[in-house]
């Protein structure tokens, strides 16, 4: 727990040694500062000159008695005070002038996106400010960053329709299911996708391969929005319909036609080849569940 604190008064603009001498004091009481310097596991040298810019900022006070300085440190509410003040106005301030300075950006740009953290920071983004509904489709790795801000955003009325590849539920939000091809999908792709659409305005796409970098676009394009909530919305239908048929005579039906297992298949092969390490695909269906 104390190196979680040191982190988030670091994140709020502390240094490491002025983390660690104010949470000695809160923790230990008023010291010297050689006291200090061994409660807080710093040197000397390095506690002294952090004790004078902290008093300099008002978060530690000096207590003299004789030749002895002791030193003491405001309590915490007062200092988780001074750090919302320090940044709600800044906050506020740029939330509403920034929008006023910013470039108008076309519908139609399309926004490309590195690495699986700017994925999943972007993905929340997008539910956050969903007003009316979300379809998405996502695997379980992905699902456990998304799925407060699912919730949430279930919680503020908004509608949530989601598709789970490769086994798992889904958070206790909206109406889910459960892919009964993901392997199969995985083997495809080599990986695994997320595919978002949210008020049939704004649309993000990622694939996260085994190998090599994850990548993907989010755009307000209106052409490339409608494909990808209709890719949602067919996924969707598609797994609905395999309930309701029953999967023993689905996969008969879909097994019997070349044209449809060629389209299944397709790129199956070429890609377990780009990937020596990845598990053969399976014809093999998950049992489908919904909520």
């Amino acid at each position: 727990m104390e190196n979680d604190i040191v982190d988030r008064l670091r994140v709020l603009g502390m240094t490491l040694y002025e983390a660690k001498v104010y949470l000695g004091l809160l923790q230990h009481g008023p010291q010297n500062g050689n006291e200090l310097a061994k409660a807080a596991e710093l040197p000397s040298s390095k506690v002294y000159a952090t004790l004078e810019k902290l008093a300099s900022l008002g978060i530690v006070h000096t207590i003299r008695r004789g030749s002895t300085t002791r030193y003491a440190c405001i309590a915490p509410d007062e200092l988780v005070k001074r750090f919302r003040a320090r940044f709600t106005e800044p906050l506020d301030y740029l939330e509403q002038t920034l929008p006023g300075l910013a470039a108008v950006v076309t519908t139609g740009e399309v926004l490309s996106i590195s690495g699986i953290e700017a994925i999943v920071e972007n993905s929340r983004s997008i539910i956050d400010h969903a007003r009316n509904e979300i379809f998405l489709s996502i695997w379980p790795e992905d699902l456990t960053e998304l799925a407060e801000a699912i919730v949430a955003a279930d919680r503020r009325g908004v509608k949530v329709f989601g598709m789970i590849y490769g086994g798992g539920s889904g958070p206790d939000a909206g109406s889910w299911l459960e892919h009964s091809y993901g392997e199969i999908v995985s083997g495809r792709i080599a990986g695994r996708m997320l595919t978002l659409s949210a008020d049939t305005e704004e649309a993000l796409i990622a694939h996260i391969p085994r190998r090599g970098r994850a990548t993907a676009v989010r755009t307000r394009s209106p052409v490339i929005v409608l494909i990808a909530q209709e890719y949602l919305h067919h996924d969707i239908v598609l797994q609905r319909a395999q309930l309701n048929i029953g999967f023993d005579q689905w996969d008969e039906w879909w097994q019997a036609d070349p044209d449809l297992r060629t389209l299944i298949f397709h790129n199956s092969l070429a890609a377990s080849e780009a990937d020596p390490g990845a598990e053969p695909v399976k014809s093999t269906r998950r049992r489908g569940t919904t909520r």
